[in-house]
């Protein structure tokens, strides 16, 4: 291991003198930081105060406004709403406020009718935030910055609702004020020099500045500017230091402007260099008067230490250079005369002695090591190698010079697995013997096995200070090991395991699925009528075909997985963990025996001139989970499962067990029928209603249902596995979006069923299909709909896989107008922080908890929590499975609005629906 070096003198000096300087600099360091904070909270309370002194305005103006509304609310000029009446009265009003840029009146459907300044034109402002506040309010609206329309001037705008007795909204009145009040607010705070007030919207726009008005009006905040202001509003302070508008650094006083209702922020900014520039002078005299005490005593240390220490050591330093070179006669003359460096130096002879003394002894061992016949090489604890003798240069080819130095790995090149070293290390780092293999390379490239022995070697005191290897070629040992082995386990033709490796791996596959609880299969290849391939075209082309057939098996399954010759054309396959249940597993089987079928099924080039030749396979299969089947038993089944699918006419795949074997002919029919129901229209969309808690339908989720041949309906839970399993589910989750488009296009052109929505579910391999954005939106377009009827049902499952991406194409498609439900809510591990990122307009309680929360207190609050959760995040909560009365009773009770169940309605065709439904 690598030994720390120690510190030296020069270092130790400025350590000495930083642990007297530092304590000095921290208090002045805190001293400064005290008075500046003092400073800060002086400047912090003046901004405070001006920050309430503009509320103050704030109030003063808004209390005008309302009174000039309530004014001309109660005037006997709008009872009968006639323009040059209100006109007159508008034009009275603005001469006694001198702040207001306009005053008038406007229809409830957004048109001006009355202005005190006058127009020539019709204006609209059914768009203005204020007007639509007032249309929904009884007060006075909150204040919304605008350019008038008439007067072309930047104001802040009032509505007020004009009601009759009977609540019926007659008109709206408003009131446009000028930003006169903020200037009012500026010379009401007499700022000091240097000061600067700002008026600001919350989109960054200028709307005025002191002192700059005619730089800043009409300009706009810097971004980073503008972030800062929204994170200060956002965690509730309203004070904090930033750079302002013109550049310098302030103490700003942040207070949205209440009367906007928080849209314009007004901001007092008091100059802190101005206000610091005292207290930072005074500390950069303390820090420079500190930095020259510490110069001044460094130089008077350095002096002594040089005088006393450096030329000594100098000395010494070279009287160890020649013993380090091999002058060991060398010795030390005139001493030092401090006491403890002259011990130094008469330990230093006394070194020189005894390395003399061990020179001798060191030589008679030299020459054993260099002698011997096998490799010896000794490295520093760092396995840098210090030695190697004349047996390692001929076995490596490397010379002495070329790995003096060196660490030994130049010898590997990958060859040895790692676990080797890592065992290695841990040995030697416990003070023990190692022993084991490499596989090294010489420098010619010619590779080697060596038989290795490694020791550390220790001091007296147990401290390791080397490690010696002693080394031998054992290279043509393992060779002939390795092919008795292979001769013994592997096929000498295509060098795939023979029968005996296949029943070992095939044993320790049992045993591991017995292990894991899963299945495991072995798959038996036979080639039809290989015999009469060996007659007519020769041995040469079997040999041909079988090595082809290999190949092509190696490629067809993991590299974990076993492939043998068990004889002369046969071939198995042993595959594990192919699934936890038996159903899965078969499934599982029946696809990999396919893709092995297919790929052994197209044409082979055996050479010649007889073209390509077309071979076919009969193949067996047989299941194992666990030690209940031997290896014999198991090589048993299989082979009558092949014979099976020979006697059934060759190039066929059969099971040993005829329950498997009927389980995979029904998969196969039922994926063949929903192939043939989306060709030929075999599916159908049935709806189940979806109401308010008024009853009144609301919407619709549309339902998959499948009609077989034999006209039983199919249900859902039997072909929807089936189809995310093999993909349809992607056509036929087209299909499903297409047919609710064209019911919604028929309910929007209606009016009665305008308002009603239809709910679609979309599985996780649909929605992340890389064109079903775009697929979305030619199905809008396609059916001319408005997509806010339109809804998707997504699972946790589709949500969760991966959260980013999701993200993103949720939002693309919620910019086309759809709306998202999250179905099944509460049953999976949804995250909350991953809920509040989606664009989620409706959570969906499952029936599970909707069923049981009669009888389960857990169940019932549960649905309490999705109920208070989808509130406070304002989304729409629906329950399903409602299926009684006193259920929806106490959904109610806990706020649900929205119902789907049993008690409204069964799904059905649309045919059967809309007559009972549409009013």
């Amino acid at each position: 291991m690598k030994r720390a070096a120690g510190f030296s003198l020069h270092l130790r000096l400025w350590l000495v003198i930083a642990l007297m300087v530092v304590p000095v600099f921290l208090l002045t360091l805190s001293d400064y930081r005290h008075q500046r904070e003092a400073a800060v909270a002086q400047l912090e309370h003046e901004v405070s105060s001006m920050l309430a002194a503009g509320r103050s305005e704030q109030r003063h103006m808004f209390d005008t406004v309302r009174v000039v509304l309530e004014i001309m609310a109660r005037s006997d000029n709008l009872r009968s709403l006639d323009p040059e009446d209100c006109v007159g009265l508008s034009t009275r009003l603005m001469e006694t406020v001198s702040e207001f840029v306009n005053i008038g009146a406007v229809h409830p459907g957004g048109t001006v009718f009355c202005s005190a300044v006058p127009t020539i034109r019709s204006v609209d402002v059914s768009d203005r935030a204020w007007f639509q506040q007032a249309l929904l309010g009884h007060d006075v609206s909150a204040g919304d910055f605008v350019i008038g329309r008439f007067s072309g001037r930047p104001s802040l705008a009032f509505g007020y609702p004009l009601r009759d007795p009977a609540g019926t909204l007659r008109a709206v009145l408003y009131v446009s004020a000028g930003l006169g009040w903020f200037e009012r607010l500026v010379a009401g705070i007499e700022a000091p020099e240097g000061w600067a007030v700002s008026l600001i919207s919350r989109d960054g726009q200028v709307l005025s500045d002191y002192p700059n008005q005619m730089r800043w009006t009409g300009q706009t905040v810097p971004p980073e500017m503008l972030q800062r202001i929204e994170r200060v509003l956002a965690s509730g302070e309203s004070v904090v230091e930033m750079v302002g508008l013109d550049g310098q650094m302030r103490v700003y006083g942040i207070d949205p402007v209440g009367i906007s209702d928080g849209r314009i922020v007004k901001l007092v900014g008091a100059p802190l260099g101005r206000t610091l520039s005292k207290v930072d002078r005074a500390f950069q005299f303390r820090l420079a008067l500190l930095i020259g005490i510490l110069i001044v005593s460094a130089l008077a240390a350095r002096f002594y230490i040089y005088k006393l220490v450096e030329v000594w050591a100098v000395r010494l330093r070279e009287a160890i250079d020649r013993i380090a070179s091999g002058r060991l006669d060398t010795r030390i003359g005139e001493f030092s005369k401090a006491s403890e460096l002259a011990r130094v130096e008469h330990g230093v002879n006394a070194m020189a002695a005894a390395l003399e003394r061990h020179e001798v002894e060191l030589r008679r061992l030299s020459m054993a090591i260099e002698q011997s016949p096998e490799c010896i090489v000794i490295t520093d604890i760092e396995a840098r190698i210090d030695y190697v003798n004349d047996a390692f240069v001929r076995t490596t080819g490397y010379t002495r010079e070329e790995v003096i130095g060196q660490n030994p790995r130049i010898l590997n090149r990958g060859k040895t697995p790692k676990e080797v070293y890592q065992d290695l290390w841990q040995t030697l780092e416990r003070g023990e013997v190692w022993r084991g293999e490499f596989h090294n390379t010489r420098k010619d490239g010619s590779e080697y096995v060596e038989l290795a022995t490694i020791a550390p070697i220790k001091q007296s005191d147990g401290q390791v200070t080397h490690y010696v290897a002693v080394k031998e070629d054992i290279t043509l040992r393992r060779r002939a090991e390795e092919r008795l082995h292979h001769l013994a386990y592997y096929d000498t033709l295509t060098g795939l395991a023979n029968r005996s490796l296949l029943r070992d791996r095939l044993g320790q596959a049992v045993l591991a699925s017995a292990r894991a609880q899963t299945y495991g299969m072995l798959l038996l290849v036979d080639i039809d009528r290989f015999k009469m391939l060996n007659d007519t075209r020769g041995h040469e082309a079997g040999d041909a075909l079988l090595l082809e057939t290999a190949n092509r098996l190696r490629k067809s399954v993991r590299q974990e997985d076993t492939v043998a010759r068990q004889g002369d054309d046969d071939f198995a396959v042993v595959i594990e963990d192919i699934g936890e249940d038996e159903a899965a597993a078969i499934a599982h089987a029946e696809l990999i025996a396919r893709k092995i079928h297919d790929d052994l099924g197209e044409p082979y080039d055996l050479g010649g001139e007889a073209g390509p030749h077309y071979a076919t396979q009969s193949i067996g299969i047989t299941l194992f989970s666990g030690p209940g089947a031997g290896v014999e038993v198991l090589l048993k089944q299989v082979e009558v499962a092949l014979y099976q699918a020979k006697d059934d006419g060759r190039n066929a795949i059969r099971f040993y067990n005829p329950a498997m074997q009927a389980v995979v002919d029904a998969r196969a029919t039922m994926e063949h029928g929903l192939r043939e129901a989306l060709a030929h229209g075999g599916f159908q969309l049935y709806y189940q209603p979806q109401v308010d808690k008024d009853g009144q339908v609301v919407g619709a989720e549309a339902l998959i249902r499948w009609i077989g041949v034999d006209g039983k309906m199919v249900s859902p839970a039997e072909f929807i596995p089936l189809a995310e399993e093999t993909g349809l589910i992607v056509p036929i989750g087209q299909w499903v979006v297409d047919t609710a488009c064209v019911q919604l296009r028929q309910w929007q052109d209606q009016p009665a069923t305008r308002h009603l929505s239809i709910a679609v579910n979309v599985s996780a391999r649909q929605f992340r299909q890389p064109d079903f954005v775009a697929q979305l939106g030619a199905s809008i377009a396609r059916h001319g709909i408005d997509a806010s009827g339109l809804k998707l049902e997504l699972t946790e499952s589709v949500i969760l896989g991966e959260v980013e991406d999701t993200i993103v194409r949720m939002n693309q498609i919620r910019e086309m107008g759809i709306r998202f439900a999250l179905d099944d809510f509460g049953t999976g591990y949804s995250s909350l922080s991953y809920l509040k990122r989606l664009p989620i307009d409706q959570l969906k309680i499952d029936q599970s908890f909707v069923r049981d929360m009669m009888s389960d207190v857990s169940s019932r609050a549960i649905v309490r929590a999705i109920l208070a959760m989808s509130d406070s995040l304002a989304i729409q909560a629906i329950a399903e499975g409602v299926e009684t009365a006193s259920q929806r009773d106490v959904l109610a009770e806990h706020g649900c609005v929205f119902f789907q169940g049993y008690l409204y309605g069964r799904p059905t065709p649309m045919a059967e629906w809309l007559p009972q439904r549409s009013a």
